[in-house]
C-alpha cells in the first residue's frame, strides 16, 4: 500500500516478533501516531495457520529471506541456510512454535553485566504479560496476554517411551519447562490457538489494526535511516519501483531481526568505518561492533528407525494426508493442529558444567528427505540435538551499498574448539536415552549419524558434515554498558538519537532456548521504555545462584 502520511510519531522498521508487538503496544494510546514497514507481504497462506504445514511455509519464497551464511571452514565449506521470515510477523510466521524462555541464569547473566533491570525477575514480569498459557496463571505463567501459549497434547507411544527413557537414563522429567524447573525432559510449549499458528501478528497486530492510529505497509523495503547531525529523523525506502521518504517526529525503530537490522544500520552509516568506506558508504558514526558477536544454537539432525509400527508415519500417505487434513478442516484438531515437535527438553552433556548444554526437539515420525527438497515419513523418530551456548562468534558485514543484496553472515561456526566437543558428548547423551528399554521395546536402531560414527573422530566428522543452525541469529546489536555496546540498557543506539533496535539482535548473548518468547518480551518492555512508564515491578522468584551466572559469564569470556 502506499503511504499517504509523511511524517509519524514512531516509524517501525519490521513487522516480525518485535515490530507487531512495538505496533500493538504503542497504539493503545490513541494520539501516537505509528507507521510499521514490511519488506514481505501479507500472512496469508493456509499453509502458515495450519502448525503441521509448517515445512511447507517454511520453504515458501514468498515468506523467506532464504539467506545463506559465508562458506564455513570448520564444517568443510559448506554454507549453512538462514532462513529469516519476510511477512508480517516475521519468523513467528514460519517457525515451529516452540515456545521457551530459556534457563533464569542467561537473564541474570545479562544483569551481571550491568544490565541491572534485565534480569530474570524482570523478564519474567513482561514473558507473563505476554502470554496466555492453558496451563493457567501462576507465578511463571501469564493468564491474559495475547500470545497464546499450550502444552503439547499430541498422544504418540514415542513421546511417552522417550520420556521414560530418558528418565530411565537418569534424567528429570519436568512438567512445566518454562516453570521453576528448567533442565529436564517434558511436553514442550508451542504458540497456538484454536488449532491454528498463534503468530505475533496474530497475536498482536490483527487486534490492532483498525486503529486509526496505525499504518501497516507491506511490500516496503527500508533502504537507510535518515541521519541529520546526530539524530534520526526518519526513513528512505522504496514501494512498487519508488523510493520515498517519511519523518519520524520521535523515532525510527528497527526491528529486522539480528540480519536485517545490523544491515540497516550500516547502510545508513553506522558501523566500521573502514568497511564502510570500502563500499562507498559515508561512515556517520564509527561503530565497530555492530555486526559483530553473531550468535546461534549449533543444531544436528538425529534419526532413529523403530521396526514397531507405532509412530505417525501414516500421516505421510495420501489416505494419511486426506484424514488429516480434513480434521483440521473441519475441526482444527488432530495431528495437523501439531506442530508435531512436542517432547523435548534441556539436558547436561558436560561433566564439568553446572548448566543444561544441550537442548532436544523431538518429532514422532522419521523424516526422510529426498533429492528434490521433499520429504517422506516412515517410522520412527526425529531429533534436534542443539548446542545452548556456543562460544564461537561471527560477524555480519555488507556486500555491497544496495539493501536489496543479502548481507555476508559469518557464524565461525567451530572456530572455538569446546563447541565440538559439547555437539560430541550431547550425541553422546542422546544415544544413551536411545539405547534404554522403553525405546529399545520399539526396535529403536539410529540412522543418522549411523553406526558408522562411533568414535570421537568419527563422531566429529559427522558434525562437520552435518550440523546447521537451529535458526536463532542473535546478538548482532548488543546491549550493554560497555564500549562493545551498540545500544544502550534503554536499546537506544549509543550515539544518535532517536534511534532504538528492538529485536533479537540486541541480545548480550543468545538465551539457551529457541528465541521467540525472549524476542516478544524485549519486545513488551521496550514498549513500557518508549511510552515512558515505569517497568513492571519484578516478579520475585529469586536470583539464580552465583556459579551458573558465573559459568556464563566465564564461558563468554573464553
Amino acid at each position: 500500500m502506499i503511504v499517504k502520511e509523511r511524517e509519524f510519531d514512531y516509524i517501525i522498521v519490521g513487522a516480525g516478533s518485535a515490530g507487531c508487538v512495538l505496533a500493538a503496544r504503542l497504539t493503545e494510546d490513541p494520539d501516537c501516531q505509528v507507521l510499521l514497514l514490511e519488506a514481505g507481504g501479507r500472512d496469508r497462506s493456509l499453509m502458515m495457520s495450519i502448525p503441521a504445514g509448517v515445512y511447507k511455509v517454511y520453504h515458501d519464497p514468498r515468506f523467506n529471506w532464504n539467506y545463506e551464511s559465508e562458506p564455513q571452514p570448520e564444517l568443510g565449506g559448506r554454507r549453512i541456510p538462514v532462513p529469516r521470515g519476510r511477512t508480517l510477523g516475521g519468523s513467528s510466521s514460519i517457525n515451529s512454535m516452540v515456545y521457551l524462555r530459556g534457563h533464569p541464569a542467561d537473564y541474570d547473566a545479562w544483569a551481571a553485566q550491568g544490565l541491572t533491570e534485565w534480569s530474570f525477575g524482570h523478564c519474567l514480569a513482561y514473558f507473563r504479560r505476554s502470554e496466555t498459557s492453558d496451563r493457567g496463571a501462576s507465578l511463571y505463567r501469564g493468564g491474559d496476554g495475547p500470545l497464546h501459549v499450550q502444552r503439547g497434547r499430541l498422544q504418540s507411544p514415542i513421546f511417552d517411551a522417550f520420556e521414560e527413557a530418558s528418565a530411565t537414563a537418569g534424567h528429570r522429567l519436568v512438567e512445566d519447562l518454562n516453570g521453576p524447573d528448567a533442565v529436564g525432559i517434558g511436553r514442550l510449549d508451542s504458540t497456538k490457538v484454536g488449532g491454528r499458528r498463534c503468530s505475533a501478528a496474530v497475536a498482536y497486530l490483527r487486534p490492532a489494526a483498525t486503529r486509526r492510529n496505525l499504518v501497516v505497509a507491506t511490500g516496503a523495503l527500508v533502504h537507510r535511516v535518515i541521519i541529520e547531525g546526530q539524530r534520526a529523523t526518519g526513513v528512505e525506502y522504496s514501494l512498487g519501483g519508488d523510493v520515498h521518504t517519511l519523518q519520524a517526529r520521535r523515532e525510527v525503530v528497527l526491528c529486522g531481526g539480528s540480519i536485517n537490522s545490523p544491515q540497516l544500520l550500516m547502510l545508513s552509516g553506522i558501523g566500521p568505518a573502514d568497511h564502510l568506506r570500502s563500499l562507498g558508504i559515508k561512515p556517520l558514526l564509527d561503530q565497530p561492533y555492530v555486526g559483530a558477536n553473531l550468535q546461534d544454537h549449533l543444531d544436528l539432525g538425529m534419526s532413529f528407525r523403530c521396526t514397531e509400527p507405532v509412530s505417525h508415519a501414516w500421516m505421510g500417505s495420501p489416505y494419511g494426508k486426506l484424514r488429516v487434513g480434513l480434521e483440521w478442516m473441519i475441526r482444527q484438531s488432530g495431528p495437523a493442529a501439531s506442530n508435531i515437535w512436542e517432547i523435548g527438553g534441556f539436558a547436561r552433556a558436560m561433566a564439568d558444567s553446572d548448566l543444561p548444554t544441550v537442548h532436544y526437539h523431538v518429532a514422532p515420525m522419521k523424516i526422510d528427505s529426498r533429492p528434490d527438497g521433499s520429504f517422506g515419513l516412515s517410522h520412527g523418530f526425529a531429533l534436534h540435538l542443539s548446542q545452548l551456548r556456543q562460544r564461537s562468534t561471527g560477524r555480519l558485514t555488507l556486500q555491497s551499498a544496495s539493501p536489496k543484496h543479502a548481507p555476508r553472515i559469518d557464524f565461525r561456526f567451530f572456530s572455538h574448539s569446546r563447541d565440538i566437543v559439547e555437539m560430541r558428548e550431547g550425541v553422546k547423551v542422546t544415544r544413551e536415552i536411545a539405547m534404554q528399554a522403553p525405546l529399545k521395546r520399539l526396535g529403536t536402531l539410529e540412522v543418522a549419524p549411523g553406526v558408522s560414527a562411533r568414535s570421537d573422530a568419527e563422531i566429529d566428522d559427522a558434525l562437520r558434515a552435518s550440523v546447521n543452525t537451529e535458526f536463532h541469529p542473535s546478538c548482532t546489536c548488543k546491549m550493554g554498558v560497555g564500549e562493545d555496546a551498540v545500544v544502550d540498557p534503554q536499546l537506544k543506539v549509543r550515539g544518535i538519537d532517536g534511534l532504538r533496535v528492538v529485536d533479537a539482535s540486541v541480545m548480550p548473548h543468545v538465551v539457551g532456548a529457541n528465541l521467540n518468547a525472549t524476542v516478544i518480551m524485549i519486545a513488551e518492555k521496550a514498549s513500557d521504555m518508549m511510552h515512558g512508564r515505569p517497568a513492571l515491578e519484578p516478579v520475585r522468584v529469586g536470583a539464580q545462584p552465583d556459579g551458573l551466572v558465573r559459568e556464563i559469564l566465564n564461558l563468554r569470556a573464553a
